[in-house]
């Protein structure tokens, strides 16, 4: 079975693919057993961590560094004693955020009052992210590592106690890219004019994207556009060091490894949005658009 976030790479750590696993990676470096559960009435609801392990939530589930009782502790300073609430409201799932130090983030958007969450969603609690996913009896078999799979599945319970199962963390790379043969699209671009991000269209389907992810499809849509006069194998690449430079990033530092991050999470959200995976990556190009966009 694939991967249950882009649903198109097979699973290699736990039940993630290695790029929605690296996703979820941060600056912060823990270990799987600074992450804890205590359910008392699991759901089929889980949030999947860096390991690729499913943590089932109850109806109402704590989040936080200090949890007695019943909830998910995370054992990390950026995450606050009492973090936020994960919680099924009616038929729907939603978070609430506790007056965090750090945050609560759903696709790297800060939450500030109760907010939806839906299937495959990024959250992240201070410095520390998950997927959320809606059903635990759709996901694949974990593997363990690379090449080893878990000889049965991790027991899984609706009532009592779920164990958690540790997954070696290997040091995964880029997934390099090198398809030619590129479609042309129709893209349009729709920025606030208050800032905080835009949206993007493609061929009538659509996503919503932070600001520095924006600038990262304008730009590379601009260069595809503007550099019609190369051969197709090499027209658009923008290189790390361009888009380290050009982009609104949120820190004060970025590196290549913000880059990667970066190109992930757009790749995600195109995903999601049913526009597909439009981001190529070619060891020592850089990054271009997977198609060609049509001027009309």
């Amino acid at each position: 079975m694939s991967c249950p976030v882009c649903r198109q790479r097979p699973a290699e750590v736990g039940v993630l693919c290695e790029e929605c696993r690296d996703d979820l990676s941060s600056p912060i470096k823990i270990t799987p057993e600074q992450i804890q559960l205590h359910p008392v009435r699991p759901t089929r609801a889980a949030l999947i961590d860096l390991w690729g392990r499913a943590h089932q939530l109850d109806p109402r589930t704590l989040i936080g560094r200090q949890v007695d009782g019943q909830g998910l502790a995370i054992l990390e300073p950026s995450v606050s004693r009492h973090h936020a609430h994960v919680l099924l409201d009616g038929e729907e799932w939603a978070m609430r955020d506790l007056g965090s130090a750090n945050g609560t983030y759903s696709d790297d958007r800060l939450i500030e009052t109760t907010t939806p969450i839906k299937d495959r969603d990024r959250v992240r609690f201070g410095h520390i992210a998950f997927y959320f996913v809606a059903n635990v009896d759709q996901l694949p078999v974990p593997k363990m590592g690379r090449t080893m799979t878990a000889t049965m599945r991790p027991e899984i319970r609706v009532s009592g106690t779920a164990p958690s199962t540790t997954f070696p963390v290997a040091d995964l790379e880029e997934e390099e890219r090198t398809d030619v043969g590129l479609p042309t699209l129709k893209f349009k671009l729709h920025e606030p004019t208050g800032g905080g991000g835009g949206l993007i269209e493609v061929d009538g389907k659509q996503v919503q994207l932070t600001t520095t992810q924006f600038e990262l499809m304008a730009l590379m849509i601009r260069r595809m556009a503007t550099e019609s006069h190369q051969p197709e194998l090499v027209r658009g690449f923008v290189r790390s060091s361009e888009l380290i430079a050009d982009l609104s990033w949120d820190t004060r530092e970025p590196s290549e490894n913000h880059v990667k991050q970066l190109v992930r999470r757009v790749r995600r959200a195109l995903i999601k949005s049913e526009i597909g995976d439009l981001i190529e990556s070619r060891h020592r190009f850089g990054y271009r658009l997977r198609a060609i966009p049509r001027t009309e």
